[in-house]
């Protein structure tokens, strides 16, 4: 047995990091739905198996599952085998879950067994001294305990050790590694890799329960299954006046459209029925990724290409090499580059310019179409494609008639629907293929191009929003009840294929109490309708008041609180574009900011499906549309609300109840009175442990503090007795940052909310300000991260597993241990949870809690498996679920709840910084020159970004030490002779400024950098260029522009910090004259007047000097900042 002494309590020695608590990878899904969870309408396929073990399986698991079920189905088993089937298979699910089982048993004692032979029977001595450094009297009273023996020490006794007596796992562990260094090392070895064989199969066994659940639910799927492809009729095949010559072979290749990949498979069939000589390949363009020589070869012998909805950069320009020998090529609603090459007869969209769009008389009947506005040309476009085939009778010439087929198939397509898609290609075929006379298909069955939809009238289309609210104001769920009623912008073709999300989404945002006005448009036409057809109280007033004219805007536009969008793109012109991108988003701003409600796009992933989305976040071109191009619109809180399961389009009803309680909290913040309103103002102090509390970048945060308060006051927040006006408040903001501070130190926080209350708010208190602090159990943070217990398939959707409902809690658990005995960062003597702060009337202000964990407080953000600490998570859940705020405002940059681990972009339900945020309205204010982690605050956190400006910038100069240096430099450029007699003083004055390192002397020959003192005995000839080096940088560092000083909130910089900034940014370019007009704020055209007559000045002087009218470079330049 061997005896140990350790000589103190803190000291030093060296171990690695001995592998805790079971760390179970997390794997990015979405947050609970707050505390009101109304019953979510049942749903379609919601039960999804995940495949375990099988690498090579290139389907996701959720389309792995339901094509299983698909082929069990379409071979036609008997009810009683497929049932059987199902049996089997869960049979054979819990013999793997039970031999998982017992591996990780099996193994579990291997590791109590190597912790045991390492540890057990190690007899440790510690000073009387060492009891003084413990955190409560328990511990004091063991360590008190001269020595300690520890005897049958498992893997859960080694981890309980490590969170009550820290001083003795310490000591344990130095006296296992001081005994024998090579054990040592082979026993941390060793229990890596059986930890990491643990965690493999943990995640096994999550996988095999949520496979078993999902087997024993899978007859409901089964049955889902069974009504999805109904039995085809038989087919009578059409007479044909001529027999046909050939097969004629059309290629459909659908983008964004992939839910209609059954929809045209079915056309595809029926066409093979009627006209057999019609062969109909369907691709979608994935398949381009995964088939691309079953394609090419496909396209190879191919009489037609048929694109819908194609924006894949990669897809593009792989199908446009593909194009050349096909006659005829229909591309429709996709890029411009592909769009470019369609071609039918005559008419042609050629992108060289030599044969593009419609004759002269057509363009002249397209302008007839539309409001004349550059915003509305599509939809112009739209109304013309009802009637243009039969106005292009009239119009003679081939291109004209062979551009009346054109918008005919296009008016089959738009329409939709089984039989116009059959249509469509009879049509073509008849028309430009290989004629057989075939009788002529009738026209398109039609349903109109916008309108308004509701589950409770199945089949029926209200023409206008206004005539919507009229039938809900008689029949609708929510009538009378002044819920909020929100603008819902649907897809067209998801709505006339009858997509089963659409009815579920109107029907859940019902049961979540909010009133939806649900609008279908094709995508083009959105801002019409926005413009038009919807208002809101805010427009309204400002029309009464004669601030904005009416324009365009219906008398009957109906008010709404709110505008979803579940499209994406850019709100003017749709995935088509009408317009330049600057010109687009400067409409849309226009549009929306006359309405001033929230924005928020909140759409199902098309190109990507679940798997990828829960696996690795939202990713390349799905990002660009569903978070890019709306953004530049002003859409806040982007919410994927589901995507894609093989070819077909789910919801996730959980992601729908996040944007619904997004949507409620943000209208109730407008509805309150401002006075009633709870705010929450969130401060940093990172990194911890430096007097950083209280600080941002570029932020001078007590100043602009008492700014924002000044403003609130005016604006009617109610703030206690603080007093008003900016000069009352001067002083306010330190002396807050101060008690901040002051509440962070170690007794204080052990104390609990009574020991911030017995500190007070010091100074603060003489502006009404009171110290406001609260404890969280352990078992109050356990409910706040349980979800509801009857949660299932029903709520979270087809995603590839099904988390059990205190999901987060065992996260958080397996690395922080379990919460009840838990004392670490931020809690208390008792164990609780503090969230300590100031309140001020409605406001309560409070410091960010330190990130990640004790020692490394950047580890959290770059190890996705990891969980905010439980104080972290108590903080921001306390807010919403007990203080209750209105409004979450993080002021400055930056803080780190954005940066939680989770889905990486496209929160789910277990992204932590969607869970400990939920439906709080969080208003980020964030430096101006930093859009690429704004975005991730606005993306991952969801902010409202309020930018504010960064501080003057001046030229850098050059400090005395540096002045000295640079005159001694010019004396010798002016007179290299004497460079002997100043080497000695050039060499001291560089060693004195710390220039050597940046600008070094070195040796020629061995290159040895030379000392300062060195460099004064070097040939005059190799110190003359060393001295020319020096001159050439400090002239680099004096002209370099540097950030003077930190921005205040609300003001502007001084007129000289103007000037020095101008000067430093344009320099020579810009006269004196010019830069103290526009410091001065007299305007841009008393600037430009100064310009002018600096210009005019500069022009005559070179003039009459040299007598040249070629003006020099600097010259040209003036005049064209005139």
């Amino acid at each position: 047995m061997a005896t140990h002494h350790v000589a103190g309590s803190s000291a030093s020695h060296s171990w690695a990091r001995v592998p805790g608590r079971r760390q179970t990878p997390l794997r990015p899904n979405a947050p609970r739905g707050g505390p009101h969870r109304p019953q979510a309408p049942q749903y379609r396929n919601s039960h999804v198996a995940r495949v375990i073990d099988k690498p090579d399986v290139k389907q996701s698991s959720a389309e792995a599952f339901i094509a299983s079920v698909e082929q069990s189905l379409k071979d036609a088993a008997p009810e009683q085998e497929a049932a059987s089937v199902v049996a089997a298979s869960t049979a054979e699910l819990q013999q793997q879950v039970t031999a998982i089982e017992q591996q990780l048993a099996d193994l579990q004692q291997q590791i109590d067994a190597r912790i045991n032979a390492t540890f057990s029977n190690i007899r440790i001595t510690l000073p009387a001294e060492a009891a003084a450094g413990a955190s409560d009297e328990r511990q004091r009273q063991q360590l008190q305990q001269q020595e300690h023996t520890f005897a049958d020490i498992d893997d859960a006794a080694f981890a309980a050790l490590g969170r009550t007596n820290p001083l003795l796992l310490m000591a344990l562990l130095e006296a296992a590694q001081s005994a024998d260094k090579a054990s040592w090392q082979a026993f941390q070895s060793d229990l890596q890799t059986l930890k990491l064989k643990r965690q493999r199969l943990s995640s096994q066994l999550a996988d095999a329960r949520s496979l078993l659940d999902i087997a024993l639910r899978a007859e409901g799927k089964r049955q889902g299954l069974a009504a999805v492809r109904p039995d085809e009729q038989a087919i009578t095949p059409l007479r044909t006046s001529t027999t046909p010559t050939r097969t004629v072979r059309i290629v459909l290749i659908c983008g964004f459209e992939s839910f209609n990949v059954a929809l045209y498979n079915s056309a595809a069939r029926r066409l093979a029925a009627l006209a057999p000589h019609i062969q109909l390949r369907v691709f979608s363009d994935r398949d381009i990724a995964t088939r691309r020589g079953e394609v090419a070869a496909a396209l190879a012998g191919a009489d037609c290409l048929f694109g819908s909805l194609l924006f894949d950069y990669d897809t593009v320009e792989w199908l446009r090499g593909q194009l050349a020998a096909v006659p005829v090529v229909l591309v429709f609603e996709s890029a411009l580059e592909l769009m470019g090459q369609t071609r039918i007869g005559s008419f042609t969209m050629d992108p060289s310019g030599k044969s593009k769009g419609p004759p002269p008389a057509v363009k002249k009947v397209l302008s007839l179409f539309g409001s004349g506005r550059e915003e509305d040309r599509l939809t112009g476009y739209l109304s013309f494609l009802k009637i243009g085939p039969q106005l292009l009778k009239f119009i003679p010439g081939k291109k004209a008639k062979d551009l009346r087929s054109w918008l005919t198939v296009y008016g089959y397509w738009n329409q939709g629907g089984l039989s116009n898609v059959v249509s469509m290609f009879l049509y073509l075929t008849e028309q430009h293929l290989a004629p057989a006379g075939l009788s002529i298909p009738p026209p398109p069955q039609e349903t109109p191009q916008t309108g308004c939809l509701h589950p409770a009238q199945p089949g029926r289309y209200w023409t206008s929003p206004a005539e919507y609210m009229a039938w809900y104001a008689r029949e609708g769920p929510l009538r009378g009840t002044g819920a909020p009623v929100v603008g819902l912008l649907l897809y067209r073709k998801h709505v006339i294929t009858d997509q089963p999300y659409i009815q579920q989404l109107i029907s859940q945002m019902e049961a979540e109490g909010l009133i939806p006005v649900p609008v279908f448009i094709n995508g083009v036409e959105a801002h019409t309708v926005v413009r038009d057809q919807l208002t809101s109280e805010y427009e309204q007033s400002l029309i009464a008041s004669g601030e904005l004219p009416r324009g365009s805007l219906r008398k009957d536009a109906v008010k709404v609180d709110a505008l979803v969008s579940t499209i994406g793109f850019p709100l003017v012109g749709g995935p088509a574009g009408t317009m330049e991108g600057g010109r687009q988003a400067e409409v849309a701003k226009s549009i929306l900011s006359s309405m001033n409600v929230p924005y928020v796009v909140a759409a199902p992933l098309l190109i990507q499906d679940m798997a990828s989305w829960a696996e690795q976040g939202i990713q390349g071109l799905q990002s660009v549309v569903l978070y890019s191009l709306p953004e530049l619109d002003g859409a806040i809180d982007t919410v994927p609300l589901g995507g894609l399961v093989g070819d077909d389009i789910f919801l996730v009803p959980e992601r729908v109840t996040r944007l619904s309680s997004r949507v409620h909290k943000w209208v109730s913040l407008r509805r309150k009175p401002t006075s009633d309103r709870k705010l929450a103002l969130m401060l940093y102090g990172f990194p911890p442990g430096v007097g950083a509390t209280g600080t941002a970048a570029l932020l001078n945060v007590p100043k602009s503090l008492e700014q924002l308060l000044a403003a609130m006051q005016e604006a009617g927040y109610h703030l206690g007795p603080l007093p008003s006006g900016h000069d009352a408040l001067e002083g306010l903001g330190e002396a807050i940052l101060k008690t901040l501070k002051a509440q962070e130190e170690p007794r204080t926080f052990s104390r609990g909310a009574a020991g911030i209350t017995a500190l007070g708010a010091g100074e603060a208190e003489q502006w009404g300000v009171q110290p406001a602090a609260a404890e969280v159990t352990p078992q109050q943070l356990r409910e706040l991260l349980t979800f509801p217990a009857e949660w299932g398939p029903t709520e979270w959707g087809p995603i590839p597993y099904l988390p059990s409902e205190d999901f987060l809690v065992k996260r958080m658990e397996a690395q922080w241990g379990d919460l009840n005995s838990y004392r670490g960062i931020n809690s208390t003597m008792s164990g609780t949870l503090l969230v300590p702060g100031v309140q001020v009337g409605n406001l309560w202000i409070g410091v960010q809690p330190l990130l990640g964990v004790e020692g490394d407080p950047m580890r959290l953000l770059f190890e996705r498996d990891l969980t905010p600490h439980p104080q972290y998570a108590a903080t921001y859940k306390w807010l919403q679920e007990v203080y209750q705020a209105d409004a979450l405002l993080h002021f400055g940059m930056h803080g780190t709840v954005e940066w939680l681990p989770g889905a990486p972009l496209g929160n789910t339900g277990i992204s932590w910084s969607d869970v400990l945020l939920g439906a709080l309205p969080n208003v980020y204010l964030y430096a101006a020159n930093n859009p690429s982690e704004s975005i991730i605050a606005k993306r991952r956190g969801y902010g409202t970004i309020v930018s504010h400006n960064v501080p003057p910038y001046g030229r850098a100069g050059l400090y005395k030490q540096l002045s000295s240096l640079r005159d001694l430099l010019a004396d010798v450029r002016s007179d290299p002779t004497s460079v002997s007699s100043l080497k000695e003083a050039i060499a001291g004055n560089v060693q004195a400024a710390g220039l050597q390192a940046d600008c070094p002397l070195v040796e020629e020959g061995d290159g040895r950098e030379l000392s300062a003192e060195e460099a004064s005995q070097v040939p005059d000839e190799e110190f003359l260029a060393w001295c020319e080096r020096l001159f050439l940088y400090l002239q680099t560092l004096e002209n370099r522009l540097f950030s003077e000083g930190l921005h205040v909130l609300g003001a502007s910089p001084s007129q000289s910090q103007l000037a020095a900034y101008l000067s430093a940014y344009y320099g020579d370019a810009l006269p004196p004259a010019a830069v103290d007009v526009l410091a001065e704020g007299r305007g841009v055209e008393a600037a430009r007047s100064a310009l002018e007559a600096a210009y005019q000045m500069v022009r005559m002087i070179w003039m009459q000097g040299t007598g040249c009218i070629v003006l020099p470079s600097f010259v040209t330049t003036l005049k064209h900042h005139v």
